[in-house]
């Protein structure tokens, strides 16, 4: 049930015949994990944070630099040398103090990843390297939790989604090379740059998908990528199929 407080902050969103105070409810009773609280995730924490998901999962262990304030909107300048996942907590509570903000200061791995995993509905990805990414991808398969992901580089991104063993998987349409390979990968994205625009629009997006999700309402990027190109104004969105010999969620020979 709807508190009179939660009924006055949401009721904008309530109006909206395809949410209503149902689908407030199904919000606020959702969970999820969004690994990654930079650029990409500072809108996706932002959007969920004020919509009022009910637990919101944060694992991030960098330390916020001058560099990072192009893009990551959670943070000030007098925030610089802190750990990023408790500014973010502190941040997002004053925001919304319905919403369970759980912080995760530490680097994923594997073990991390398949204890909290099975604590949330689904997982967000909101990285910005490959490592990350494929574990993320193959404990979510694993724990059988739905996966929103969002990329961008420069003036461009990507968003798609994944129902494990129904959908293709990341590692369906990017399948994993070796550990160098993929290291190298993520130094070349680095190298790349990113223009703040981008990060917010890819992660709006993937909020958006998750909500959707959460409510069962309108089309998803199952199956599809979502590819926009902010500096052409290119947006494109390509159907992509599993891969039943895929290593994470197929049945490889």
């Amino acid at each position: 049930m709807l508190s009179e407080e939660e009924i006055e902050r949401y009721k904008r969103q309530i109006r909206i015949d395809k949410i209503g105070a149902e689908g407030q409810d199904k919000i606020k009773n959702s969970s999820v994990l969004i690994v990654g609280a930079g650029g990409l995730g500072s809108p996706i924490l932002l959007y969920l944070t004020g919509i009022g998901v009910g637990k919101i999962g944060i694992v991030d262990n960098d330390i916020l630099s001058l560099s990072n304030l192009t893009r990551q909107i959670l943070y000030r300048t007098e925030d610089i040398g802190k750990k990023k996942v408790l500014i973010a907590k502190e941040r997002l509570q004053a925001l919304n103090p319905n919403v369970i903000i759980e912080a995760f200061p530490e680097c994923l791995d594997a073990t991390l990843a398949k204890n909290i995993f099975p604590s949330y509905d689904s997982i967000i990805d909101a990285t910005d390297n490959f490592e990350t990414r494929y574990l993320i991808n193959r404990v979510a398969v694993e724990k059988e939790k739905p996966l929103f992901i969002g990329a961008v580089g420069r003036f461009t991104g990507q968003v798609m989604s994944v129902m494990p063993h129904k959908t293709s998987c990341y590692n369906c349409v990017f399948p994993e090379k070796d550990e160098e390979t993929v290291r190298e990968m993520s130094k070349r994205n680095e190298d790349l740059g990113v223009i703040g625009t981008i990060v917010g629009t890819i992660g709006s997006i993937v909020a958006n998908e998750f909500i959707k999700h959460i409510l069962n309402i309108g089309s998803h990027y199952f199956n599809k990528l979502l590819i926009i190109d902010l500096l052409n104004n290119d947006i494109s969105a390509i159907s992509i199929s599993r891969d039943p010999r895929c290593r994470v969620c197929g049945n490889p020979q």
